[in-house]
């Protein structure tokens, strides 16, 4: 069964990469700028590494890359993959969700 969150219920985002190019940063810094702009405040957004995502983290977006890894550290997290990391569509969807209240369910 996949897991689920409500969108008013997520305090967190961890983005999560291993690329080393500063691409989860990139993407980090787009949701901050998306979540702002739809007035949704109170959602810590940062990025992790795949390798050292804390295991307790409850919701995770991430490169479906990294999607195996990143189940095997956190196993109870919402994980929310993406293919692009500019202009992804996911991620517009993601962030409206969000702002919605809406209920997002893992990838």
């Amino acid at each position: 069964m996949a897991k689920s969150i409500k969108g008013k219920a997520i305090e967190e985002i961890v983005v999560v990469c291993e690329a080393g190019i500063g691409s989860s940063l990139m993407t980090v810094n787009w949701i901050k700028k998306e979540l702002k702009k739809l007035k949704v405040e109170g959602i810590d957004v940062y990025h992790s590494a795949a390798s050292r995502v804390d295991e307790d983290a409850t919701f995770i977006v991430c490169h479906e890359a990294f999607e195996a890894s990143v189940k095997k550290r956190a196993k109870s997290a919402v994980i929310v993959t993406f293919k692009y990391f500019l202009n992804d569509p996911v991620l517009a969807k993601l962030v409206a969700d969000i702002a919605a209240g809406k209920t997002i369910t893992s990838s």
